[in-house]
């Protein structure tokens, strides 16, 4: 079967559309894919099962979702408490029975059985370093080795080596850069640590762990004691907006990211390294992006394929390798798309 892209949106900040479309990654018609969503549903991350295609998890503002014939239906595996959303998924690259969802107020599930029950972790003793903004929330997590680490948005980082039963802050050495007038970042606050604590993914490979947030692309080979810039924005000075950061699943030094000029901008590229992060160059020649870049996908299944999407839904497809690239726009009156997935 054809590889599917999978896209989230929510329409909380632009559009009226909120839920998860679906296309064949060689082009065609979109499909709303939301039955068995409840009501209203905005769709935060989305993942495709390693061992199957055909498995899909959504994490979402009513709960944590799985389809299980590629997004025809889907049904809750977690209901949030309270006013609770879950905002990131993981499937445990080493133990394909673990599945991780991260929340905002700040909170994991866990399920040690490939999803077919839950249970709410000791909520991390992370205090919340930016009391003007929103609850922080856990955009992504990612493994290494024996630890997991989550990046907050807009609360830094942290690690927990037992498998989420507690967590380290690792939000201290992006504290002290943002003493540093290049790194300094206040919009939603009053307080200019607020872009280097603004995280929206991090990633694992090669024993360093990578971070995309406000100021930038930031690297720890120490476990998040500290963070090293990457430099992205020697590319292009504007575009340093880190968005999104993956390894590919096909070799571990192989990176994929998205920048773009600002969170709800009008610029935005895709970048790749092939050499753990060393080194970046633009690989979406060709197109024109109209807004902030927002997420790569990528799939085990065909090294040649990735896909981008922007915050205002145009898409972006290669199926060669960066030589060509498609567009399809997602349909009118579609939301904010913050995910990408394929499989």
């Amino acid at each position: 079967m054809q590889t599917q892209v999978y896209v989230g949106t929510s329409a909380r900040t632009g559009g009226s559309i909120s839920g998860v479309f679906r296309r064949s990654a060689h082009g065609g018609a979109w499909t709303h894919a939301i039955a068995g969503f409840a009501d209203d549903t905005h769709v935060h991350a989305i993942a495709v099962h390693p061992d199957d295609p055909a498995t899909v998890f959504a994490a979402t503002s009513t709960g944590l979702y799985r389809s299980r014939d590629r997004g025809d239906r889907w049904t809750r595996l977690v209901a949030p408490e309270g006013e609770e959303q879950m905002w990131s998924v993981l499937v445990h690259p080493d133990d394909h029975r673990v599945i991780l969802t991260g929340c905002a107020p700040l909170a994991v599930y866990r399920s040690d059985d490939a999803g077919e029950a839950f249970r709410k972790m000791p909520r991390p003793a992370i205090g919340e370093r930016m009391v003007d903004c929103f609850a922080s929330r856990i955009m992504r997590m990612s493994v290494d080795g024996g630890s997991i680490f989550a990046g907050l948005e807009v609360n830094g980082a942290m690690r927990s080596d037992d498998g989420g039963e507690s967590w380290i802050d690792c939000s201290d050495p992006l504290v002290a850069l943002s003493k540093q007038p290049f790194y300094e970042s206040a919009i939603l606050s009053k307080d200019k640590a607020e872009g280097m604590l603004d995280v929206h993914a991090v990633c694992s490979a090669q024993g360093a762990t990578f971070l995309a947030l406000r100021m930038g692309l930031f690297r720890s080979v120490d476990r998040g004691a500290s963070w090293q810039d990457l430099g992205i924005g020697q590319h292009a000075a504007h575009l340093r907006y880190g968005r999104d950061i993956v390894v590919s699943p096909w070799d571990s030094s192989d990176m994929f990211a998205a920048v773009a000029d600002s969170s709800r901008g009008v610029a935005g590229r895709l970048y790749r390294s092939r050499d753990a992060g060393a080194s970046w160059k633009q690989i979406d020649h060709s197109v024109t992006v109209a807004s902030t870049m927002m997420a790569v996908g990528l799939t085990a299944a065909d090294r040649k394929q990735a896909h981008g999407v922007t915050r205002r839904g145009q898409t972006f497809s290669t199926l060669d390798d960066g030589a060509s690239w498609l567009e399809v726009g997602l349909p009118d009156g579609a939301g904010s798309a913050v995910a990408i997935a394929c499989g």
